[in-house]
């Protein structure tokens, strides 16, 4: 349970340090942000502190974005995590997957700050 007022936290996935970044000064002024260059490394992350949301790269060595979704939300403690796709490129194919396996919403690299943060927004509530 979150306190009145408390920031709420997202986790940001993505191999590339520069894409990290830039999703961290685009969130720090509303939210808690926790980047994280690999989908095992945030697994790991996962175990110690839930996020409010996850925001996953679709193209990462050893997981990509699509196994990192469905194993969390085989698991019934994250299963309830939002979890929005990153994605450079985006076809009906890719978006009907994410879909399929539990993603909310997509955002497109690179970031465009009014219309990733609306979709945050939306998925959060």
């Amino acid at each position: 349970m979150q306190l009145p007022g408390a920031r709420k936290t997202i986790l940001v996935i993505d191999d590339m340090a520069a894409i990290l970044e830039h999703a961290k000064q685009l969130l720090k002024e509303k939210y808690s942000v926790i980047p994280c260059t690999s989908a095992k490394q945030a697994l790991e992350i996962i175990e110690k502190r839930k996020p409010d949301l996850i925001l996953v790269d679709i193209n990462m060595p050893e997981m990509d974005g699509f196994d990192f979704i469905k194993k969390i939300k085989e698991d019934e403690r994250y299963s309830d995590v939002h979890v929005m796709m990153i994605t450079a490129e985006i076809t009906s194919q890719t978006e009907s997957k994410g879909y399929e396996l539990g993603a909310e919403n997509f955002v497109l690299k690179p970031f465009a700050q009014a219309v990733m943060m609306k979709k945050i927004e939306a998925c959060l509530g």
